[in-house]
């Protein structure tokens, strides 16, 4: 390049100019202000509890190109996700229809074949223009209580995505300003929660206009060479930094294997998830490939909006965990550069059009745990031992004559976290991809005809390890009227994996009406089952797994489980190598030497457990550890 000649901003004729230390950082805490406070304002004003209470949202300012300038850091799948859908509706709205974007529309789309998660994760875009030019958009999107699947809520048993939902695909509900009325009340005729769609749909609209606000303000004072090239230095920046770590991880190819349920359908017939992790150099290449071959039901990962939205934030999530980093380092584009991800077509998570995609986060979601799972040989201090890497997504429903619309609820239950270097593993959270928060019991009981009867961790105990894995949680809800029940779970029949000697963890399980004459479990996935009033649900989530030999766990955090009910004297003893005196319950600490020199001598580790919570079985020999090794630098 000539030293006089112009750079400018990627796509645009505007000069890219030099931005001093001080004005950067103050435009990034701007940047990341304008789209956290975007966020507060949709899920303040929604009205629906998985977006009001759960936050299952993402909002951020992205430019004409498709490239995330900032985000709201809620949810990952949304936040990570808001470019796939603008460059999803250009795609539509500018190539397909050879239309214009225009200053006053306001863009709907859902199409998972362009950009979207899935169906139900709704999206709207407000255009930012200044001077008459497109400089960005204000986007955002949030899960919808009902779309018009053939099941309330949720949907798994689809054929494609013309069973699955109502498309939404580039959408123009306010066109240069005038809202049309009649696309809306199509909208709004064809779901089963009218009222509760139009309410979020306007939180959003609300929302995109409080960021497009914002973002020209900044414009305004300090002009828009120096904004765009603030937003390009940036994802500079965080390209550089998340390349850094990458580089420190030394060369190779790692490969795991894991195994989903079932597609929801061909109930006992499990789903192959292989991923091969290179790393090579400051890159890192996901393939997917040996995955399961599409899947004829909803429960397929769209591969721009799902697929690659998980690899890029697992990928932040391993290399650039902000707990490690006192510096602030931003969440935008140039976190996605380092990535090179392979999914071959045609297979669960890179499906043919019009398969459905309804039901995608149980496989992205094991998918991540297969990418920790892969590396965690060559960065133990810094990853985990196998999570629930699950869902149980679940939704409530049932018919409300007198208004003639449904009641919905939808609900996330929580998982855990496999320990971790110097620490036990997470209870009761929503593990990797998931970061919805749990909705009060008296909120769903105030909205709903449900009664939660129990909710609490798991009465079983933590998977033994030097550091323990998490506890998940039992949920019981009793249906106080008629409905139906659907769930997009999995891990009922593989168990969290524990690593270097730690125990396995446990399964999931979901059960009808438990204790009772007419008890069945149910599988991972079931859609819109028939429930009669006074029926109760019991959902079961995973336990992680244990990380490093439970022999070396400090005898005195082995006394404490068992005072907490974590563990009892037996599980100190056969798993700890721990002898406690039942009266006193103090560690006996001879005793307690005696045995693990014993344990340590024989060779023989303190043995692997992988149970389930007594009614599903456990997972196949085999299934889901290390087959393949690491080519070391």
């Amino acid at each position: 390049m000539k030293k006089d000649q112009k750079v400018c901003i990627r796509g645009t004729d505007i000069p890219r100019v030099k931005i001093d230390p001080v004005t950067l950082q103050v435009l990034g805490g701007a940047f990341k202000t304008l789209a956290q406070e975007m966020g507060l304002v949709l899920y303040r004003m929604s009205y629906s509890s998985i977006i009001r209470e759960s936050e299952d949202l993402g909002a951020g300012i992205v430019d004409p190109l498709g490239r995330q300038i900032c985000e709201s850091e809620s949810t990952p799948m949304h936040t990570g996700s808001v470019p796939a859908y603008v460059r999803g509706f250009q795609r539509r709205i500018i190539e397909e229809l050879g239309s214009t974007i225009e200053e006053g529309d306001v863009i709907l789309h859902n199409h998972p074949y362009y950009g979207a998660t899935h169906s139900p994760d709704v999206h709207i875009a407000v255009p930012i223009f200044h001077k008459g030019r497109l400089v960005a958009y204000s986007a955002l999107q949030a899960h919808v209580l009902d779309i018009g699947a053939h099941t309330p809520g949720l949907c798994i048993d689809a054929i494609d995505v013309w069973a699955e939902a109502r498309l939404y695909r580039g959408l123009k509900i306010y066109e240069k300003g005038k809202k049309n009325q009649q696309l809306w009340r199509h909208i709004l005729d064809n779901v089963r929660t009218p009222s509760m769609n139009e309410s979020d749909i306007e939180a959003m609209i609300t929302a995109a206009q409080f960021g497009r606000k914002r973002f020209l303000e900044l414009i305004d004072e300090y002009g828009l060479e120096v904004i765009l090239s603030a937003a390009e230095e940036w994802m500079d920046y965080a390209e550089r930094m998340l390349r850094a770590q990458i580089a420190k991880v030394p060369d190779g190819t790692y490969y795991v294997e894991s195994w989903l349920d079932d597609d929801g359908k061909n109930w006992g017939q499990p789903l192959k998830v292989a991923v091969t992790t290179t790393i090579s150099g400051d890159s890192v290449t996901i393939d997917l490939t040996g995955s399961a071959t599409e899947s004829p039901t909803a429960y397929n990962s769209p591969f721009e909006g799902c697929t690659r939205t998980a690899a890029n934030y697992i990928v932040r999530t391993v290399f650039l965990d902000e707990a490690s980093h006192a510096e602030y380092i931003p969440q935008n584009d140039g976190m996605t550069r380092a990535l090179n991800l392979i999914a071959p077509e045609g297979t669960i998570f890179n499906p043919k059009f019009p398969r459905a995609c309804f039901t995608r986060f149980p496989q992205i979601n094991l998918m991540s745990d297969c990418v920790m799972r892969s590396l965690v040989h060559v960065m133990p201090e810094r990853l985990c031992a196998g999570t629930s890497a699950h869902i149980h997504f679940v939704s409530y429903s049932g018919y409300i004559p007198e208004e003639q619309q449904y009641w919905v609820y939808l609900e996330v239950n929580e998982g855990s976290y496999g320990g971790r270097w110097g620490k036990d593993g997470m209870d009761a959270v929503d593990a990797l991809n998931a970061n919805t928060r749990n909705v009060p019991i008296e909120e769903t009981e105030w909205h709903h005809p449900l009664r939660v009867e129990r909710y609490e961790l798991r009465d079983d105990f933590r998977a033994p390890g030097r550091w323990s894995g998490g506890l998940g949680v039992v949920r019981e809800t009793r249906y106080l009227t008629d409905g139906q029940f659907t769930c997009e779970g999995d891990r009922h029949m593989e168990a969290p994996q524990g690593f270097f000697n730690g125990h396995d963890g446990k399964a999931g399980a979901i059960v009808k009406n438990p204790g009772m004459s007419d008890e069945i479990s149910w599988p991972s996935k079931i859609s819109g089952a028939a429930v009669k009033k006074g029926d109760v649900i019991r959902i079961v989530t995973p336990n992680a797994g244990g990380y490093y030999d439970p022999l070396d766990r400090d005898p005195q955090a082995v006394l404490d489980d068992v005072l907490d009910g974590y563990a009892d004297l037996a599980l100190a003893r056969d798993a700890f190598g721990v002898v406690i005196d039942g009266v006193s319950m103090k560690v006996d600490a001879a005793a307690t030497d005696a045995l693990r020199k014993a344990a340590r001598k024989s060779g023989k580790p303190s043995g692997k457990s992988s149970g389930t919570d007594g009614r599903v079985p456990a997972a196949k020999s085999g299934r889901g550890k290390v087959v393949a090794g690491a080519a070391a630098r």
